[in-house]
């Protein structure tokens, strides 16, 4: 015969209950109310940050134009200037280039004496075509010069990389000569 079980000796087969979970998680959010008038009242700060921000956005494109403007003027301004400076240069350069055609045109002769008549020639030839560019640069205003300077380079490339060397040998010798060591 079996033994009646006892309460102490027996295990209990009942399922223990879960325990239960969060009580938000388990739960739908709350719908959200549509905005009202008393919404808006109850929410003065964000009210204050929009008109914030409207008064800095509307401040900023104002500043931005001013700076705009003036960079503008400031620019015009400096374009004036370098015009200014370049005509000045060029009124220079033609007056040192008319004098260099003088001072060939006035070795002609010591030339022609020395060397002869054929080295003389060459002389007056150069004289004469140094005149011509005197008188071109003293001609033309600055938009020309640089739309024909422009024009030679692309159709002679190799005579203009020679001149600027020829140019940059003149200025170095210059600038050499004129420093006391």
């Amino acid at each position: 015969m079996a033994k009646p079980a006892t309460p102490a000796t027996t295990k209990s087969a009942a399922p223990r209950p879960k325990a239960p979970g969060k009580a938000g998680a388990t739960k739908a959010a709350p719908a959200r109310k549509p905005a009202t008038v008393k919404a808006a009242k109850d929410h003065p700060i964000r009210d204050q940050l929009v008109a914030t921000r409207d008064t800095i956005k509307s401040e900023a494109t104002k500043k931005a134009a001013s700076l705009k403007g003036e960079a503008t003027t400031l620019a015009n301004q400096a374009s004036a200037k370098a015009r200014d400076a370049a005509t000045k240069g060029k009124g220079k350069a033609a007056d040192a280039v008319g004098n260099l055609a003088k001072m060939l045109e006035d070795s002609a002769g010591t030339v022609d004496t020395k060397f002869g008549k054929q080295y003389g020639d060459y002389a007056r030839s150069a004289a004469a075509t140094v005149a011509g560019l005197a008188s071109t640069l003293d001609k033309k205003d600055l938009d020309e010069l640089a739309a024909s300077t422009k024009d030679m380079v692309k159709k002679n490339p190799a005579i203009a990389v020679g001149a600027a060397t020829v140019i940059g040998f003149v200025l170095a010798r210059m600038l050499k000569g004129g420093s006391n060591d």
